[in-house]
C-alpha cells in the first residue's frame, strides 16, 4: 500500500511538472520580450572622433532607455565597408545606422550632395545655427525617407580645410595639386575650380596615398587629420572653410519599420537628445585637435583676404554649374538657400 501510494505520488509530480513545462511553452509562445529585442550595427568610416564619439554616446544612452532591448555595436574606422558599402547596407537592412558626411551617401540619391556644396553658410558659426533649423533638417530627411533611410541626427563636424604635403598659401598654388576629395561631383568641380585635380578616394587609403606621394593634398577636416596622423605625411594645413562637412545620422527604414512603436520613439529622440553633448564635445576637440596638430610638426594658415573671396567666388560658381545640370539638385538648393539666407 505504501509502495502504491508512493508511486501515486511519483505520477502525480511528474504530471505537475509536465503542466508546468506545458504551461512555461504558451508563455513563452506568446510572450514579446524576446521578438523585442534587436542589435544595432552602427558605423562610421572615421575613428577617435565626433562621428565616432556620437556612436558611443548614442549606444550608452539608448541601451539604458530600452532596457538593453536594442543593443548597439559600434563599427568605426570603415568595418563595415566604405561609403558605398555603407549606404548599400542601410537600404538592405544589413546595416542599421550609420553617421557620415551626408554626400559620401550620394550613391543612394546624388541630393545628398547638395547641402555640402559651397555658397550656402558664411562660416562655422552659421553652418551650427542652420543644422538646428527644423526646416533645413526636414530637406535632408525627405531625400533619405525618398531612399530607405530615416534621418535621425545632423551635426556640423566643421567647415573644410586642406593639407598639404609643399606649403599652399594662395589660390595659385593649388594648381595641378592632386586633392583626394569625397566621391560627390560637387566637391570634385570645387576643387578643380580651384585648380586642383580631383582624386576620390576612401578614407582607409588617403595616408598610404600620402606617403607615397599619389596625391599632394586632402580635402576633409581638421578632425580627420589629427585622427589619421596626416601629420606624419602633409604638415601644411590651410583653413579655407568653403564648404562644410555636415555629419548627418540615418536608420535602416527595414530595420526601424520592424521595431514596435515604443522603441522606434526612443531610437529617434535619442539621436536628438545626444546632440548638445557632441557640440561640446566638438568644440572642445577643435580646441585639442589643434594644439595636437601644431605639437606634431603641423602648420596652419589662411589664404589672404583677397585669395579667400576667390576661391569663394569659384567654388559657388563651381556648385551653381552643378545643380544646374538636374532640376531635383536645382530645386533641393533653391530650398536649403532660402533657409540659410534667413538665418543671420
Amino acid at each position: 500500500m505504501a509502495i502504491h501510494r508512493a508511486g501515486a505520488r511519483g505520477q502525480g509530480r511528474r504530471f505537475f511538472a509536465a503542466s508546468l513545462t506545458a504551461v512555461a511553452g504558451v508563455v513563452l509562445a506568446v510572450a514579446p520580450a524576446r521578438a523585442q529585442d534587436f542589435t544595432m550595427k552602427f558605423a562610421t568610416q572615421t575613428i577617435n572622433d565626433m562621428q565616432h564619439e556620437y556612436i558611443k554616446v548614442y549606444k550608452t544612452k539608448l541601451e539604458k532607455a530600452t532596457n538593453n532591448r536594442i543593443k548597439v555595436e559600434v563599427y568605426p574606422a570603415s568595418q563595415l565597408g566604405g561609403a558605398p558599402r555603407q549606404t548599400e547596407g542601410l537600404r538592405l537592412g544589413t546595416i542599421e545606422a550609420a553617421i557620415a558626411p551626408v554626400e559620401l551617401f550620394v550613391g543612394a540619391d546624388q541630393r545628398f550632395q547638395v547641402p555640402a556644396l559651397a555658397g550656402l553658410y558664411k562660416d562655422r558659426e552659421h553652418l551650427k545655427r542652420v543644422v538646428d533649423v527644423p526646416a533645413f533638417r526636414k530637406a535632408i530627411f525627405d531625400v533619405a525617407a525618398a531612399r530607405g533611410m530615416v534621418g535621425m541626427s545632423a551635426s556640423a563636424y566643421d567647415m573644410q580645410s586642406f593639407v598639404f604635403k609643399a606649403p599652399v598659401a594662395k589660390v595659385a598654388d593649388f594648381s595641378g595639386k592632386r586633392i583626394r576629395v569625397l566621391a560627390s561631383e560637387g566637391e570634385q568641380s570645387a576643387v578643380a575650380a580651384l585648380g586642383g585635380s580631383s582624386v576620390p578616394m576612401s578614407l582607409p587609403e588617403v595616408l598610404p596615398a600620402l606617403q607615397q606621394g599619389t596625391i599632394d593634398g586632402v580635402n576633409s577636416v581638421l578632425g580627420v587629420f589629427v585622427a589619421f596622423r596626416y601629420h606624419d605625411a602633409a604638415q601644411n594645413l590651410v583653413d579655407t572653410a568653403l564648404w562644410p562637412i555636415l555629419s548627418v545620422s540615418l536608420v535602416s527604414k527595414i530595420f526601424y519599420d520592424r521595431l514596435p512603436p515604443d522603441l522606434q520613439k526612443i531610437v529617434m529622440e535619442t539621436g536628438t537628445k545626444i546632440e548638445p553633448q557632441l557640440v561640446k564635445w566638438q568644440i572642445e576637440r577643435i580646441a585639442s585637435d589643434t594644439k595636437a596638430w601644431t605639437d606634431k610638426g603641423g602648420k596652419i594658415v589662411k589664404l589672404s583676404p583677397d585669395d579667400q573671396q576667390e576661391a569663394v567666388r569659384r567654388t559657388s560658381a563651381a556648385a551653381q554649374t552643378v545643380v544646374a545640370k538636374s532640376a531635383p539638385l536645382k530645386d533641393l538648393y533653391d530650398r536649403l538657400k532660402t533657409i540659410t539666407a534667413s538665418v543671420n
